[in-house]
């Protein structure tokens, strides 16, 4: 369930705070490329393939959704499980997991970017997706600004899955930048 931020930021904040994921991520260069096509658990992903899906996330987001993100636009996205399932079968491709790594901030730079050249009035204009104009787990109104804070809750969703597979697998008060 998405949880918003607590308080309010402001739009250069948010940024900031969305911007912040390149360094965790980052991070993770220092641990032994094998561990990283594991499982972090039963049936879930290998940490791998999350930083593949928070990569297609920020690609998608970039191409196909913030150019469409217009007062009273109805934007049509991709189901989730497609570019998702497309994540996973990337991550296992055979790519390193140090491409892989630079692939997410290289992309995330890029999508930081272009939100730093969006104006006030352009986060907060409100539009719809899929026909929904309130967005089911924030219960925001669709905005540049309530889809970038999702995400933010995204990456911080996927930081603590990854900080507590790490914790177990060595066994120490692991702690991510």
């Amino acid at each position: 369930m998405y949880v918003p931020i607590k308080k309010k930021l402001t739009n250069d904040e948010l940024i900031i705070e969305f911007e912040l994921a390149k360094e965790w991520v980052n991070s993770l260069k220092d641990y032994p490329e094998q561990d990283f096509f594991k499982p972090i658990a039963k049936d879930k992903w290998s940490v791998a393939e999350i930083i593949a899906h928070l990569a297609y996330w920020d690609k998608y987001v970039l191409e196909e959704i913030l150019p469409k993100m217009k007062q009273n636009a109805d934007i049509k996205s991709i189901d989730f499980q497609e570019l998702n399932d497309q994540a996973s079968s990337y991550a296992l491709s055979g790519i390193t997991f140090m491409s892989l790594i630079d692939q997410f901030v290289n992309g995330r730079k890029d999508l930081v970017t272009k939100l730093r050249g969006k104006s006030d009035a352009e986060f907060l204009a409100h539009f719809k997706i899929n026909g929904d104009e309130v967005d089911e787990y924030s219960g925001a109104p669709f905005s540049m600004y309530s889809y970038i804070s999702s995400f933010v809750w995204h990456d911080h969703h996927h930081k603590k899955q990854i900080v507590e597979y790490f914790k177990s697998k060595y066994k120490q008060n692991y702690q991510m930048k």
